[in-house]
C-alpha cells in the first residue's frame, strides 16, 4: 500500500458522507477496526475520519493491521484519538473494551485464502478473542461472505446457507466464515448486539496491488502489461457492488441498530467475459481468450444473492457499475504511479 493511499480515499469519500445528515455513530465513543488495511477496512477508516470532521465528534478510533505503510501514514494525521496496533489477533489480545468493533479481517482473494491456514484461524480464534474486547452493551460487526451460499443453486437469502465438502478448494474460507457466523449467533443469544454482513464481490479504491480477485487482477494486467489474458471463456456470472455503497449500507444498518445477517450485493449481473471487455475498452488493453480452459478451482458459476431484506431497511441508488470501474481504474493508476 502506498503511504498516502488513505489520504486518496479520504478525499474521495464525500459520496459516502453525503448520505448522512446526522451522525450515525452518536451512540459510540470508542471504535476498533480489525483488518484496517484491506479494501473494506481502509474505506471504513477513511469514512470514520470524515465523520469526525463533518460532525465535529471526538470519536476514538483504534486500528489493527499488519500494514506498516498504514501505520506510518496514521502518524502523519494530527489526531490524538487515532491509534494503531500491529498484532496477530489469533495469538495476542488487546486489554481494552470498545463500544463498537468492526471485524473485517481475513483474506478475500482465492489466490491467498486457498493456501493460508489463517483463513480458518482469523474468523474462529481471532473473532473469539475479539468478543472479549466488546462492552456488554456494545456492538460488533462481522463481515462474512456470500461464499456461505456455496452449494446452493438459487434463492440466496439470509435464511439459508450452502453445503461445502471439506476437501473443496475453497472449504477453509467458506467454513471459516460459517464458523464466525455461528459464533456471532451464539453471542446474540447471550444478549450481545451483533450484525453479520454477507458481502458479495465488493470492488473499488482501497484494494491492493497484490489483490488477485478477478476484477482487480484484470485491471492490473491491463495497466501493467497492456493485455488481459483470461483463464477460461468467462461464462460465470457475478453481481458486483462498489465499496462506497457497502460502507453506506454498513453505517445505515448501524444507525438503525440492526442485528443478525444481511446480504449486501449489487443489482446488475455481469459475466466475467463482459467484465474483461469493459476493462479492456477503458484501458486499451488486448483481450486474450484461452485455447484451453484453466478455471480457478471451486469458483461458483453464479453469485446472485437477494438484498430484499436489506432494501426494507434502506434502499440505496447504487453507483453505476461502469462508473465504479472508472473510479477503480483511477485508483490503480494512482497506486502504480512512480
Amino acid at each position: 500500500m502506498k503511504l498516502n493511499s488513505l489520504d486518496f480515499l479520504i478525499k474521495e469519500n464525500d459520496y459516502v458522507t453525503s448520505h448522512f445528515k446526522n451522525n450515525p455513530l452518536k451512540n459510540y465513543k470508542k471504535i476498533l477496526i480489525i483488518g484496517a488495511s484491506g479494501l473494506v477496512g481502509l474505506n471504513i477508516l477513511a469514512t470514520l475520519i470524515n465523520f469526525t470532521r463533518k460532525f465535529n465528534s471526538d470519536l476514538s478510533i483504534h486500528c489493527i493491521s499488519k500494514s506498516k505503510s498504514l501505520e506510518k501514514f496514521l502518524k502523519t494525521i494530527n489526531r490524538k484519538n487515532l491509534s494503531f496496533f500491529n498484532i496477530d489477533i489469533t495469538k495476542k489480545k488487546l486489554h481494552q473494551k470498545y463500544d463498537l468493533i468492526i471485524f473485517c479481517a481475513g483474506y478475500s482473494s482465492p489466490h491467498t485464502f486457498t493456501r493460508d491456514k489463517n483463513t480458518l484461524l482469523v474468523p474462529s480464534v481471532g473473532l473469539n478473542n475479539t468478543f472479549q474486547n466488546l462492552k456488554k452493551n456494545g456492538k460488533l460487526i462481522y463481515f462474512s461472505s456470500s461464499e456461505v451460499y456455496n452449494g446452493l443453486e438459487s434463492n440466496f437469502t439470509e435464511k439459508k446457507s450452502g453445503d461445502t465438502n471439506f476437501d473443496d478448494a475453497r472449504a477453509t474460507y467458506i467454513n471459516g466464515k460459517k464458523f464466525g457466523e455461528t459464533l456471532s449467533y451464539n453471542k446474540i443469544k447471550e444478549g450481545y448486539s451483533v450484525l453479520i454482513l454477507r458481502l458479495s464481490l465488493a470492488y473499488g479504491p482501497g484494494a491492493g496491488v497484490d489483490d488477485k480477485r478477478v476484477l482487480n487482477d484484470f485491471i492490473l494486467k491491463a495497466l501493467k502489461n497492456d493485455k488481459i489474458k483470461m483463464l477460461d471463456q468467462g461464462h460465470n456470472i457475478r453481481k458486483y457492488i462498489f465499496i462506497s455503497d457497502v460502507i453506506i449500507y454498513l453505517f445505515k444498518l448501524i444507525s438503525k441498530n440492526k442485528i443478525g445477517a444481511f446480504n449486501i450485493s449489487g443489482k446488475s449481473k455481469t459475466s466475467i467475459l463482459d467484465l474483461a471487455k469493459m476493462i479492456s475498452e477503458r484501458t486499451n488493453a488486448n483481450l486474450i481468450l484461452p485455447k484451453k480452459n484453466q478455471p480457478i478451482p471451486g469458483a461458483p458459476k453464479i453469485v446472485n444473492i437477494s438484498i430484499k431484506k436489506l432494501n426494507k431497511v434502506y434502499k440505496l441508488n447504487l453507483l453505476n457499475f461502469k462508473d465504479g470501474l472508472d473510479k477503480t481504474i483511477k485508483w490503480y493508476k494512482f497506486l502504480l504511479k512512480k
